[in-house]
């Protein structure tokens, strides 16, 4: 049942729920404190058991790979750069560098919006290749309550070729040091309105301390489609391993 329900809707059930994720929040935080803006500065290094997407769900193939994400923020602008290195296959998709900007949208203290605008180097054969494109996405991030968040990214790509949309869902639960993180993924290709979902749960074991503003996070999950369609390069199902070490110089 939850296959079919999913599958159904194309482009419009993913529109409707962006939308009433950010009504009911808004509803919801209406009246609270706004929280005034800090600086913010993380520098993550990540090894991955396989190459994957992380905004649009897809697990690539089974190749160890690296990526990098900084990610900086002062007075509710900031950038990201965000990099994917292929450790066994220099010409496979994983290799890409994703640089953006974006605003911060402060609504109470426990609801706010990020803005961002971007590009993605498709480095297959060379710095840019001819597929590369411009990005543009709207995320909504509500904290519920201490242990409970809800996070929803719509994330428009290839706007130069062949529009796409990637929403991602994602509802977090901390639960001592653990941390679950359960993920919806939509795919749609507004072209020939090809329209594949899905989801994942994952488990970020307890932080391990290095030094101050330095831990290492491990993370185990397990992914797969919850539609017959999929993208002809993306890997039915399959379980991730991540090893990641946060550097927070300025927290």
């Amino acid at each position: 049942m939850l296959r079919i329900f999913l599958s159904q809707g194309k482009a419009s059930t993913t529109i409707r729920l962006c939308l009433a994720i950010i009504c009911v929040c808004v509803i919801t935080s209406h009246g609270q404190e706004v929280i005034k803006p800090k600086r913010t500065f993380v520098i993550t290094p990540r090894f991955n058991s396989a190459g994957f997407f992380p905004f649009s769900g897809a697990l690539i193939n089974d190749h160890i790979n690296f990526d990098l994400n900084i990610f900086y923020e002062n007075k509710g602008y900031g950038f990201f750069l965000f990099k994917s290195v292929d450790l066994a296959d220099a010409h496979s998709i994983v290799n890409y560098l994703q640089p953006g900007v974006f605003k911060k949208i402060n609504i109470s203290s426990t609801l706010y919006l990020r803005a961002f605008v971007g590009y993605v180097f498709s480095q297959t054969t060379e710095f840019r290749d001819k597929d590369s494109d411009y990005f543009a996405s709207l995320a909504g991030y509500w904290a519920i309550g201490e242990k409970l968040k809800v996070e929803n990214t719509a994330l428009f790509f290839d706007l130069g070729q062949s529009a796409k949309l990637a929403n991602r869902l994602l509802v977090t639960y901390q639960l001592e040091k653990f941390r679950f993180d359960f993920y919806v993924w939509q795919r749609i290709v507004f072209d020939n309105n090809q329209y594949a979902t899905s989801a994942s749960l994952a488990i970020n074991l307890p932080k391990i301390k290095l030094t101050e503003g330095w831990h290492i996070q491990n993370t185990i999950s397990y992914q797969g489609y919850l539609t017959e369609m999929k993208p002809d390069w993306a890997m039915r199902q399959g379980f991730l391993l991540s090893v990641a070490f946060p550097i927070s110089p300025c927290n």
